[in-house]
């Protein structure tokens, strides 16, 4: 679909970004690098566009957001490929342009979404440094990327789904069931093939004791993953359930479902220590 929106409208700078947006979501999806040219190609057309606009409109609130959502889009590139130093560096300066893009319009809901998100993610990762994160200059309330977040879902123009599939997680890790229980069959209904919301949904069936519907949700997000080329993930999330729940092993009847999906899987794409995980879930 960016595709054809690029073709359509090539002075139209936000697609690039729904573009690179697209390709990064399949790379995290699939945990792995896939489509990098294109990616770069896309991103450098699109920062070079929106610069050039900023040119002759530099007090345009819209056109510093996108700049600022083009360059965090680039940064969590870098961070998947592992350019670690360098992906957080533009992070830290693609958020520094999206908060100028709010300070310039209050009222723009979108740019909630990237600071909500590294508000929460900050006070999540001091919380798991521990005495450590007293140390780090890192934000100690989680409650105030959640509250941009929610702005996001409530207020905002086109991120707001995005924000919704994140606060929905972050209501899990935060314990809060009651919302994520009221939010989760909505979002699913809607988008019933979201691996996104899956892992969601398993981590939410663990929190509430119910193990066995968490790895009925892990076996339907498994086979959608072998579907479409997934392989690391489609076994991953299988592991990860297993990790999780009070099972040592997988009940028999599950063991021969997770069987049956050694079929799909194309050997040739999933590395060994992948498939020795996975031929270990179903042995007797």
């Amino acid at each position: 679909m960016t595709d054809d929106l690029l073709k359509k409208y090539p002075e139209e700078p936000l697609y690039y970004y729904l573009a690179v947006a697209s390709i990064g979501l399949k790379n995290l999806d699939f945990d792995e690098v896939l489509d990098k040219e294109k990616f770069l190609d896309i991103y450098d057309r699109g920062i070079r566009l929106t610069e050039k606009m900023l040119e002759s409109d530099q007090n345009s609130c819209d056109l510093i957001m996108i700049r600022g959502f083009l360059m965090s889009a680039n940064a969590a590139f870098m961070l998947l490929e592992g350019r670690l130093a360098a992906g957080a560096r533009l992070g830290l300066r693609s958020l520094e342009v999206l908060r100028l893009a709010h300070t310039c319009d209050p009222k723009n809901y979108d740019t909630q979404y990237y600071l909500g998100f590294f508000d929460y993610a900050q006070a999540e990762l001091r919380r798991k440094l521990g005495p450590l994160g007293v140390f780090t200059g890192l934000t100690r309330n989680p409650q105030q990327g959640i509250s941009a977040l929610e702005r996001c879902v409530k207020y905002a123009r086109f991120m707001n789904r995005a924000a919704e599939m994140v606060l929905v997680d972050v209501y899990v890790r935060e314990n809060r069931l009651d919302k994520a229980g009221e939010m989760l069959p909505r979002l699913l209904k809607e988008f019933p093939e979201s691996r996104f919301l899956m892992w969601t949904k398993k981590r939410y069936e663990l929190a509430r004791g119910d193990d066995l519907a968490a790895i009925q949700t892990a076996l339907t997000a498994s086979r959608l993953y072998l579907r479409d080329g997934g392989y690391h993930n489609g076994i991953m999330i299988l592991e990860e359930v297993r990790k999780s729940s009070n099972f040592r092993r997988f009940p028999i009847e599950i063991r021969r479902e997770i069987a049956e999906l050694e079929p799909l899987i194309n050997q040739d794409r999933v590395s060994s220590s992948t498939m020795r995980t996975f031929r270990s879930m179903i042995k007797e």
